[in-house]
């Protein structure tokens, strides 16, 4: 028998964080999902850059320079059918043995800035808001009402972090002054995700009893309740809110049967958690977070996806196939020994994360529209902060994968823009522009808080259309 102070203080704080906000909006027409993947500390361009497309630039992309701004022409470079797998981070993406080709499903985009985030170790939520930390919300929390199209779960936020804690609150926004949690911890996730799936499970019961605990102390305080007007409507919206989540637990036990033949392995059996280590290896705990995602999309639990490294804690550890230091001291040492090495092995080893997410999607079909899940799915690489350790945010190279029944012209290409104080140069903003575009709204073209720095609204014709 579980008492009523035992449930609350195990699990109310876990569980209550990352699902609060439930927000709904007009769906989109055609299935359409969003994963957005964040590498901490910088994606340098150099790592995304191709051999053809650094002979087509020419100049200081044919050094041993990382960073190459002054190699960009004056307008927008489009190479289509690049070889996009011979970049130092991209060979997940070509074709091997029982592996799909994703290149011709992918591109790559250099030149794009986002100034109005700042730089530094990490922008906050200013990568995904394209503000100033914390003065919007970002891209998933904007766009995760249209796409969400009944699924339990407007959006799931799941990470890794050097810091000690189970739930983060820097990279997401639900608005100004609303962080968004992102939960850094696997065996967390996995519990906050598929607990009511697993029926009968002591889990699955305590989350009702939670939930049921709270909606009937919650409801007996709004019947006596006898303050303001003010105070009587949040307690109103508390109340819904509850109701809503309890709701969803029921609508997650009722999808058990569709869901549970995509479960990854429990925590205690994952030797992707159990065999982590201690700091814990960030490369597989984020495997661990993907495997989460992974069935979460093909099981219909959401439709949107963050999934972010480093995380309010860049300076993550990783497994000593790669550094036997942490990310903090591979950034300030890039020069010495096998350091850049080290940190292009990192992405690479994020895009093959990536990769194997692409594939898996790939040979899914699309229910109720023609193509695999992928071509309506827009996988979205980037960083957390730009190009570099200590990012000035004058670019932010990505990569985009899938997405091409969406209207994305990821078909292998490279698109290098202007640099930063081009006429011709794009912002991250942009970027998100284009997918908003994507997902049916032909006016969405003002997402991001730039001002007068903005340099031309809407969709990137170089990507959609």
């Amino acid at each position: 028998m579980f008492s009523r102070r035992t449930v609350l203080k195990g699990m109310a704080a876990g569980l209550f964080a990352p699902y609060f906000h439930d927000v709904y909006a007009q769906p989109s027409a055609l299935p359409a999902r969003l994963v957005l993947v964040l590498e901490c500390n910088g994606v340098y361009p150099r790592a995304l850059l191709s051999t053809g497309t650094r002979a087509a630039l020419g100049g200081r992309a044919n050094t041993s320079d990382r960073i190459f701004w002054d190699a960009y022409k004056d307008a927008p470079l489009v190479r289509e059918g690049d070889d996009l797998a011979s970049a130092i981070s991209l060979g997940p993406l070509a074709a091997s043995s029982g592996n799909i080709d994703l290149v011709n499903r992918s591109a790559v985009l250099l030149g794009i800035s986002n100034l109005i985030a700042g730089g530094g170790h990490s922008s906050g939520t200013g990568g995904l808001s394209c503000a100033v930390n914390g003065a919007g919300a970002t891209f998933d929390a904007v766009i995760a009402p249209r796409l969400r199209r009944g699924a339990p779960f407007d959006v799931l936020r799941l990470g890794t972090s050097s810091a000690r804690v189970s739930i983060v609150y820097e990279t997401c926004a639900l608005g100004p002054r609303k962080p968004a949690g992102i939960i850094v911890n696997p065996s967390l996730a996995f519990d906050s995700t598929f607990g009511s799936l697993l029926g009968g499970s002591t889990n699955g019961r305590d989350r009702k009893m939670l939930f049921d605990f709270a909606l009937a102390d919650s409801r007996k305080a709004l019947a006596e309740f006898s303050g303001n007007s003010n105070e009587r409507l949040k307690l109103e919206r508390y109340v819904s809110s509850l109701e809503s989540l309890r709701t969803r637990e029921d609508q997650l036990e009722g999808m058990a049967g569709r869901v549970r033949p995509y479960l990854p392995l429990a925590p205690r059996d994952n030797p992707l958690i159990t065999g982590a280590g201690s700091p814990p290896d960030s490369l597989k705990w984020f495997e661990a977070q993907f495997q989460i995602a992974t069935a979460s999309l093909l099981g219909g639990l959401t439709n949107t996806v963050v999934l972010a490294t480093g995380t309010s804690g860049f300076d993550v550890a990783y497994g000593p196939d790669v550094s036997d230091v942490a990310r903090h001291s591979l950034q300030h040492g890039l020069d010495a020994g096998q350091n850049w090495d080290r940190v292009a092995e990192v992405t690479r080893r994020h895009v093959q994360l990536v990769a194997n997410l692409a594939r898996t999607l790939a040979a899914t079909p699309e229910v109720g529209a023609s193509g695999s899940m992928l071509d309506h799915t827009a996988i979205v690489f980037m960083s957390d902060n730009g190009e570099q350790h200590h990012s000035t945010s004058r670019e932010w190279p990505k990569l985009v994968v899938g997405g091409n029944a969406l209207g994305l012209k990821t078909d292998g290409r490279t698109v290098v823009y202007p640099k930063y104080d081009a006429a011709r140069n794009r912002q991250v903003s942009n970027l998100f522009n284009t997918l908003g575009h994507a997902f049916g709204d032909a006016d969405f073209n003002t997402f991001g808080q730039e001002g007068s720095t903005r340099i031309a609204p809407g969709p990137l014709s170089e990507l959609y259309g």
